[in-house]
């Protein structure tokens, strides 16, 4: 279900430069629009909204989350990495990049952390379930050091 955008929205297109779908459209200082066959609800939108004019299918509004570093983002386990490259092709920001001595290719790093949204499409087209996204607070900083979750 995807999220929508109520009559507090004032138009600052916030949402609008985040969304990794293009699921969002609308003029500037008017109420934007959520496409509903293009949104993946990856709440992109919601943690960047000033006015928590976005909520989601259920409703509820989220508090806003002003920096992008505090934003989740994707642990990769090179262990498991293939380095097929499907998330850095799928990368709507382009935040992924393959590099150094992986099994086959390389493995998958994240080459832009303050770009990446943390929208999760590199976690879902991951078919080895290398990739995980998850916010700074549930991130284990000896795991993410060593390339484990």
């Amino acid at each position: 279900m995807p999220h929508y955008i109520d009559e507090k929205c004032i138009g600052c297109t916030a949402c609008v430069s985040v969304c990794p779908t293009e699921a969002i459209s609308g003029e500037r200082k008017q109420l934007h629009y959520i496409d509903p066959k293009l949104c993946i609800d990856c709440d992109a939108c919601v943690r960047s909204c000033p006015v928590l004019a976005i909520a989601d299918e259920f409703g509820v509004y989220k508090p806003r989350i002003p920096k992008r570093s505090d934003w989740p983002k994707p642990v990769i386990d090179p262990v498991s990495c293939s380095g097929c490259d499907f998330c850095v092709d799928i990368c709507p920001f382009d935040c992924l990049e393959l590099a150094g001595d992986g099994p086959f290719f390389g493995t998958a790093v994240l080459v832009r952390p303050n770009a990446c949204v943390g929208c999760k499409e590199c976690e879902e087209v991951c078919a080895k379930g290398a990739i995980i996204v998850l916010a700074p607070d549930e991130q284990h900083p000896i795991a993410v050091a060593e390339g484990r979750m």
